[in-house]
């Protein structure tokens, strides 16, 4: 594949690997095409490893931190970043992303609890969970353009009371065109993968 555009450092979204499982291979390998800041998940480093691409940082718990330095001796330079069991994992990560400037993330994780933990975040997010990819919208506008037959999620439900075509919490568009969801806050679109 031959690219033309030119991505500066931490410019492209980290990925931040909290389950390595929650979508396919081939979706990952689309997520890594940019070489980005990788941060795993202890619990999901041999997984990961397992893909041969380079780690950037693993997230492990307050006083394994030595443990974790001497099973990744072989991946450095690798930074070892500890969490509290009363903090969430995902919340370092974003302590961490922050504080590079690093302007976007994509997470993959279990559950919807993902959702709330990536308030904290400023930037760009899109969430994968239950072969579903979570779009940020933070600007209480999304527009896109579906095929029909395509199925689209709000989050949270407090939107749904705003988008009067919502039912269960998915539309799916009758024919093909423009979909436009409008909010007065900051809410998330989740579309099926393929």
């Amino acid at each position: 594949m031959s690219s033309h555009h030119i991505v500066r450092e931490n410019q492209e979204p980290a990925l931040v690997i909290l389950d390595a499982q929650v979508i396919p291979f081939e979706k990952v390998l689309e997520l890594l095409e940019w070489m980005p800041t990788i941060i795993v998940l202890h619990t999901q480093l041999e997984t990961v490893l397992g893909w041969g691409i380079k780690v950037d940082v693993v997230l492990v718990p307050v006083n394994e931190e030595q443990a974790w330095i001497a099973r990744t001796q072989d991946q450095q330079p690798i930074q070892i970043i500890p969490f509290h069991t009363t903090e969430s994992p995902l919340h370092k990560a974003i302590e961490m992303l922050s504080a590079r400037q690093i302007p976007a993330v994509n997470v993959l994780a279990s559950d919807k609890a993902a959702l709330h933990a990536m308030a904290e975040f400023k930037g760009d997010a899109e969430v994968f969970f239950e072969n579903k990819r979570w779009s940020r919208v933070k600007s209480g506008r999304f527009e896109k353009w579906v095929a029909a037959g395509t199925k689209l999620f709000v989050w949270p439900e407090r939107v749904h009371h705003e988008i009067s075509f919502l039912e269960n919490g998915a539309v799916v568009a009758e024919k093909d065109g423009l979909i436009t969801f409008v909010a007065s806050s900051l809410f998330w679109v989740g579309e099926e993968l393929g």
